[in-house]
C-alpha cells in the first residue's frame, strides 16, 4: 500500500523533499497551514488530526508523508454520494479517512461497505481537530473540503485488529429517543441527568467544576451486542439535557455507561497487535498503522507510551509504527461489517 513513510516539521520541508509520486499526509493540528503546497511530479490528499504518529511516537506539530505503492489508487469523494467510489474487483485493503463530524458517517459507511469486494479489509479514522468543530479538514491539489472522505485502496493485503478494554460500570439502558448522533433520552429521562447520576456515584468528579469531556474520555458509551464486544461511543458534549456523540446512535439501542482501567486498555491493543499480526510471516511485514484515539491518548496521559510499547512487542524490532490520533475509527475486523468505533485501537499490519 505504502513503500516508504516520512515525518516533516513544516508543511515547507516537503517542496525541498518529495519525489516524484502519490502520497498521503497526516498533518498534526498545531501545524501552521494556510497554503496547499504544490510540486511538479507530486500529487497529495492529506487531512488534520489532533495528533500524527511517527516512529512510535506522538506530534501535536508535523506531517507524516506516506508515498503510495504503484498498485495503489487514492481519491477523495463527497460522503453524501458514496456510489462515485468504484473499487478495483482486485483490491484487497483500503486506508479511509472521514470527516468526523459529517452526520453522514454511517450511512456513508454502510453503503461504502456494500461496494467494496468479499476479500477486502479496511482501517480507517475520523479526521478533525480537538476544538470538536466542523471545519473544512481535507484537502488535495486543488482546494479543501468538509463532509468528504479520502479513500485509498491497493492490492496488497492487510492484517487487522480491533480492541478497546473499556468495560461496563453501569447498565443496560435504552437510548429511548436519538436523532443522528444526539442521545436525547435515556430510560425516558434526560440523557445527561442519567449519565451525570452514574459518574458522579462512581467518582469524586463534578460537571460543575470540570469540562465535560475531561470527564467523557473516562465515561464512554458502549452499545451492547450480543456474544460480542461492546462498540464505543465517545460524548463530547452537552447542553444539559442531551449529549452529542462522535458517531451516529439509533433510537432503542441498548446503552451501557463504560469505565476504563489503564492497564485494560494497554493489554487490549497489545491483543489488537497479535490479532493483526496473526499469520503474517516476518519478511512481509512493511510496516505498522495504528489509528489510536485521541481520548485513549489524553485518558492514558504518560501511559500511552507503554500502549505503544505494547503494540510494538508482536513485530520485528525495528517495525515502523506510525499513523494519528483521530476522532473514532473504522475496521471490518473478524469478518464483520464495517464499523465506526470511538476510544479505540485499531491496529493494521502492512
Amino acid at each position: 500500500m505504502f513503500e516508504r513513510i516520512s515525518f516533516f516539521k513544516r508543511i515547507e520541508d516537503l517542496n525541498k523533499k518529495l519525489e516524484k509520486g502519490s502520497y498521503l499526509l497526516l498533518i498534526a493540528e498545531e501545524t501552521p497551514f494556510l497554503d496547499i503546497p504544490k510540486h511538479q511530479d507530486v500529487s497529495m490528499c492529506g487531512a488534520i488530526f489532533p495528533r500524527v504518529i511517527f516512529k512510535g511516537k506522538t506530534y501535536e506539530k508535523g506531517i507524516v508523508a506516506a508515498k503510495l505503492s504503484p498498485t495503489t489508487s487514492m481519491q477523495i469523494v463527497d460522503m453524501d454520494t458514496p456510489r462515485q467510489f468504484i473499487p478495483s474487483p482486485d483490491t484487497n485493503s483500503i486506508f479511509t479517512i472521514v470527516d468526523a463530524f459529517s452526520t453522514q458517517i454511517d450511512d456513508f459507511l454502510e453503503e461504502f461497505y456494500s461496494q467494496l469486494p468479499a476479500k477486502a479489509k479496511l482501517i480507517g479514522g475520523g479526521a478533525g481537530t480537538s476544538n470538536l468543530i466542523q471545519e473544512p479538514i481535507m484537502f488535495d491539489m486543488y482546494r479543501f473540503y468538509m463532509n468528504s472522505a479520502i479513500i485509498i485502496t491497493s492490492t496488497s493485503s492487510i492484517g487487522i485488529g480491533v480492541k478497546h478494554g473499556w468495560k461496563s460500570l453501569v447498565g443496560p439502558f435504552i437510548a429511548t429517543n436519538c436523532h443522528e448522533n444526539v442521545v436525547e433520552k435515556i430510560n425516558f429521562k434526560d440523557a445527561f441527568s442519567i449519565y451525570k447520576e452514574a459518574i458522579e456515584k462512581d467518582s469524586d468528579l463534578r460537571f460543575e467544576n470540570t469540562p465535560f469531556f475531561k470527564i467523557s474520555q473516562r465515561y464512554p458509551l458502549g452499545i451492547v451486542r450480543y456474544n460480542r464486544d461492546f462498540i464505543v461511543r465517545e460524548p463530547v458534549t452537552t447542553d444539559g439535557k442531551n449529549i452529542v456523540l462522535v458517531g451516529k446512535l439509533d433510537s432503542n439501542s441498548v446503552l451501557s455507561i463504560l469505565k476504563g482501567e489503564k492497564e485494560d486498555l494497554i493489554k487490549a491493543a497489545q491483543e489488537a497487535a497479535y490479532i493483526s499480526r496473526d499469520g503474517i510471516e516476518e519478511e512481509r511485514i512493511s510496516s505498522v498503522l495504528l489509528v489510536d484515539c485521541i481520548s485513549r491518548f489524553c485518558f492514558l496521559d504518560n501511559e500511552f507510551k507503554q500502549e505503544v510499547k505494547a503494540i510494538a512487542k508482536p513485530y520485528p524490532k525495528e517495525t515502523m509504527i506510525w499513523g494519528m490520533l483521530s476522532l473514532g475509527e473504522i475496521a471490518n475486523a473478524n469478518q464483520e461489517g464495517i464499523e465506526f468505533y470511538n476510544n479505540t485501537c485499531v491496529v493494521g499490519t502492512l
